[in-house]
C-alpha cells in the first residue's frame, strides 16, 4: 500500500468514525411520506422505528478507500406525539428517544446506550384537507443528552447541540397518488470536548427529499423516497478534514393502517452514492399507535 493510499484510508478511518452520531440520527430524523398531514387535534401517537444499518465500504473524496469498515448500527427509537392547535394551527409536539448500538470494526470502537434526545413541533400555516395540500414548518432541537466518551471517535452521543429547521409540502396529485418534497437545514455546535480536549465543528447539512406514494387499498400505499444530502464539513481545532458530504439515498417502503387501532410501515434504504464516509443499507420497522 502506497504512503498516499494509507495517509488517505487513515483519514477516512477518523472521518468516517465522526458520521457515526449523525448516522444514528438520521434513523429518527428521517421523513416518511404523509408524514406532514397533521391528525385531527387531541389525537396522541406513539410511534417506535426498530432499524438496523450496515456498511462495508468506506468512500474519500468519492473514491473507495476501504471495503471492510464492519460498521454496524441498530437502533429502538421511542417517538411522542400530540396533535393539537397552537399560535392559531395546527401543530404537532413531540420528543424522541433513541437508543442505540454502534459497532466500526475498522476503527476497532464501539458504543451503546441513549442518544441525544430530540425535540419539535411541526406548525401548519396550510391544512387543507378538502383539495389535498398541506404545508408545514418544523423546527427540532437536539440535546446533548447521548453516551458521549471523549477518549473516542466512535459514540451515540455527539456531545453538542443542534437545531434543525425543516418545511414540507404534501399534494394529492389524484385520489390515490401523493407527492411530497420537504427541505431542511441544520446546524451544529461545537463539541468541545473532542479527542482530548480538541474542538470539533462542523459546517451546516442541506438535505431534500421527494416522495411520491400510492394507495393499494384502505389505508395502505407503496412509496418510494429520494434523499440529497450535502454540506456538513467537520474541523478539529480549526483544521478542515476535508470530508464535506455529498450523499445521493433511495428508499422503498409499505405503510399498512390496520383498522383505527395502529399502522405498520417498513422500509429499505440503501445509499446510491456517498462522496465521504460509510456507504450504507439497512431496514426499519415503524409502529404508530394512537392513543
Amino acid at each position: 500500500m502506497t504512503h498516499y493510499k494509507k495517509t488517505l484510508l487513515s483519514g477516512a478511518v477518523l472521518a468516517s468514525s465522526l458520521f457515526v452520531s449523525q448516522q444514528v440520527m438520521a434513523i429518527a430524523e428521517t421523513v416518511h411520506p404523509r408524514d406532514y398531514i397533521p391528525a385531527p387535534s387531541g389525537v396522541n401517537l406513539s410511534v417506535t422505528y426498530l432499524d438496523h444499518r450496515s456498511a462495508d465500504k468506506v468512500n474519500a473524496d468519492g473514491n473507495t478507500v476501504a471495503n471492510n469498515a464492519g460498521f454496524e448500527a441498530n437502533a429502538l427509537i421511542q417517538r411522542f406525539i400530540h396533535y393539537t392547535e397552537l399560535l392559531g394551527m395546527p401543530a404537532d409536539p413531540q420528543i424522541i428517544v433513541p437508543v442505540v448500538d454502534v459497532d466500526v470494526g475498522m476503527a476497532g470502537q464501539d458504543s451503546q446506550g441513549v442518544g441525544d434526545i430530540f425535540f419539535g413541533s411541526t406548525f401548519w400555516p396550510l391544512a387543507d384537507n378538502e383539495n389535498k395540500q398541506w404545508f408545514g414548518i418544523t423546527p427540532f432541537i437536539y440535546m446533548p443528552t447521548g453516551e458521549y466518551d471523549s477518549n473516542k471517535a466512535v459514540n451515540v452521543g455527539a456531545n453538542r447541540w443542534s437545531y434543525v429547521l425543516e418545511a414540507g409540502y404534501t399534494k394529492g396529485l389524484t385520489d390515490k397518488l401523493y407527492l411530497d418534497v420537504v427541505g431542511e437545514v441544520e446546524w451544529y455546535g461545537d463539541n468541545d470536548d473532542y479527542l482530548g480536549n480538541s474542538t470539533l465543528s462542523k459546517d451546516e447539512v442541506y438535505r431534500f427529499n421527494t416522495m411520491l406514494s400510492y394507495d393499494v387499498g384502505p389505508g395502505r400505499y407503496v412509496w418510494g423516497r429520494y434523499v440529497k444530502q450535502i454540506g456538513g464539513e467537520e474541523s478539529v481545532d480549526g483544521v478542515s478534514l476535508d470530508n464535506e458530504m455529498d450523499t445521493d439515498t433511495m428508499s422503498i417502503g409499505y405503510t399498512h393502517w390496520v383498522g383505527q387501532d395502529f399502522q405498520l410501515q417498513a422500509e429499505y434504504t440503501r445509499d446510491l452514492s456517498v462522496e465521504n464516509g460509510f456507504e450504507t443499507d439497512g431496514v426499519t420497522l415503524r409502529l404508530a399507535i394512537p392513543f
